[in-house]
């Protein structure tokens, strides 16, 4: 039987409390793995993003999307402001981007604005993709700093194939009935 540090005036309340939370000390508790991104039990995902100070957050994520971005969020929280702390913020959410600043602009742009530049490779760029897309810029980018222009773009990876023929000595004929 354990000592108890209740003096020796406890009330009877204070003394069944002390005996109803006295196992609290036999309930494991994995601290490790509930600060670690990597073996966060999914359920406790959202409250490790609140403690991270995740920017960006949506409960549709996937769990791989999720530990991803809060993962990245201190790295971003270390370069905030600058234009790598956008891309990684923009990484972490899924969506492919270029930013290309005012000074790499052909001609060059007014200072300090940005394009972004979207790459849609198989599915399209909705109205929801691009609201996230301006609130996970608006949180990582210098105040300073301001969105020119959006540039959208399609990457299609099919194969083009073309064919040619040479001959010697043959001559054909093509007839237009028009």
């Amino acid at each position: 039987m354990s000592e108890s540090l209740l003096p020796n005036n406890a009330t009877f309340f204070e003394r069944n409390l002390a005996s109803a939370t006295a196992r609290l000390s036999d309930v494991p508790v994995p601290i490790e793995d509930v600060w670690d991104p990597a073996t966060c039990p999914p359920g406790l995902l959202p409250w490790l993003a609140w403690a991270f100070s995740v920017d960006e957050w949506s409960p549709e994520w996937d769990v791989d999307q999720k530990r991803a971005t809060i993962a990245q969020s201190v790295e971003v929280h270390r370069h905030k402001g600058t234009v790598g702390a956008v891309r990684t913020a923009l990484a972490a959410v899924g969506i492919e981007v270029a930013l290309q600043e005012w000074f790499n602009q052909t001609p060059t742009g007014a200072p300090h604005t940005f394009r972004l530049l979207i790459n849609a490779e198989q599915y399209p760029v909705d109205q929801a993709a691009l609201n996230k897309l301006l609130q996970v810029v608006g949180s990582s980018k210098n105040l300073r700093s301001h969105i020119s222009e959006i540039v959208p773009g399609a990457i299609n990876k099919s194969q083009v194939f073309i064919a040619g023929v040479s001959q010697v000595g043959t001559e054909i004929t093509v007839a237009f009935d028009g």
